[in-house]
This record gives C-alpha cells, sequence and structure tokens, in this order.
C-alpha cells in the first residue's frame, strides 16, 4: 500500500511540476500583462501543489497565501495602475523575450553547475537545526512548523522585514508611476 501512495505521489508531483513550468512559460511569453500574471498565478499554485504532494504543508499554504495570495494581488494592482498600452515603447518589452530566455537558460546553467550536490544531494538528519534556546520544548522532527516559524521570526527577523519594505517600496512606487502617468 505504500509503494501505491509513493507512486501516486510522484506522479502528482510530475503533473504539477509540469503545469507549473506551463504557468510560467505563459507567464513569460504572454502579449498581455493580465495573462502574464494569471499565468504566474498558476505557476504558483501548482508549486504549492507540489510541496502538498511532498507533505510540506507549511510550505503549500505560505506558498499560497504569500504569492498566490499577496503577490499575485501586487501584480495585478501595479498592472492596472500602469497601463502598458499607452507606453510608446510597447514593441520594446516584446523583444526582449528572446534575450530573457537566453539569460534565464545560462543562469540556469551556472545554478545548476554551482549548485548542484548542494540541491541533489544527501538529505539533511533533522528538517531543521534551532538554537537550544529556541528549540526548547519542540521535538524539531515532528513539529516542523513551529520550529521553522521561531527560527524566521527570531534569527531571520531583520531579512524578513526587509522583504516587506521592499514590496511596500514597489507599491509606492507603481503608484508613483501611475500618478505621473495620468497627469
Amino acid at each position: 500500500m505504500e509503494a501505491i501512495l509513493s507512486r501516486s505521489a510522484t506522479y502528482l508531483f510530475l503533473l504539477f511540476g509540469f503545469i507549473a513550468l506551463g504557468g510560467a512559460a505563459s507567464m513569460v511569453f504572454a502579449r498581455n500583462a493580465v495573462h502574464s500574471v494569471i499565468g504566474f498565478l498558476v505557476a504558483m499554485l501548482a508549486v504549492a501543489a507540489c510541496y502538498l504532494t511532498l507533505q510540506a504543508e507549511f510550505l503549500g499554504v505560505a506558498q499560497i497565501l504569500v504569492y498566490a495570495g499577496g503577490i499575485v494581488v501586487l501584480f495585478l494592482f501595479v498592472v492596472m495602475l500602469v497601463e502598458l498600452t499607452k507606453f510608446k515603447e510597447k514593441r520594446l518589452f516584446q523583444i526582449q523575450t528572446p534575450w530573457a530566455v537566453a539569460t534565464v537558460l545560462v543562469a540556469v546553467a551556472a545554478f545548476g553547475g554551482v549548485f548542484w550536490k548542494t540541491l541533489f544531494g544527501p538529505a539533511a538528519v533533522e528538517p531543521l537545526t534551532l538554537r537550544p534556546e529556541l528549540a526548547e520544548g519542540l521535538k524539531v522532527a515532528e513539529q516542523n512548523a513551529q520550529a521553522l516559524s521561531r527560527g524566521l521570526y527570531a534569527d531571520f527577523l531583520l531579512p524578513f522585514e526587509i522583504l516587506s519594505v521592499i514590496l511596500l517600496v514597489a507599491l509606492v512606487g507603481a503608484v508613483v508611476l501611475a500618478k505621473t502617468e495620468r497627469v
């Protein structure tokens, strides 16, 4: 019975992986900005489904809340505020596709070459290692979501807050672009 579950989980993972690749491809090659955001949404939901097939429920739900919820709404907000159809340089954005594809392929090859052993090496013995004072009272292997949240909000609070400031700056930039466009 266990082999059937793992085989079906593998097939589901592959299915959702191909859906994620299709959504990412539609995001890159879409001519309309709204269609590109919808492709991004499909890719992020499929990645969340991949996390769920790997029994990483916390990452799956975080993927849905942060990316499929927050980032997609932010992108749609930017797309609706900054009307790209009014730009005279519209052709400039469309001729950059071959350069973007070439850059992504080079980046993937470089990343894969440098981090191959790290990505596909043996898995860690413990899911997450915390400082002893943070891990007090937790069984890290069983309560991984709590351990991850303790690590994120204790040791990585500054990068987490910097990311929120970057998103806020992007939102303010979209509003400024929209205001100068309409004046």
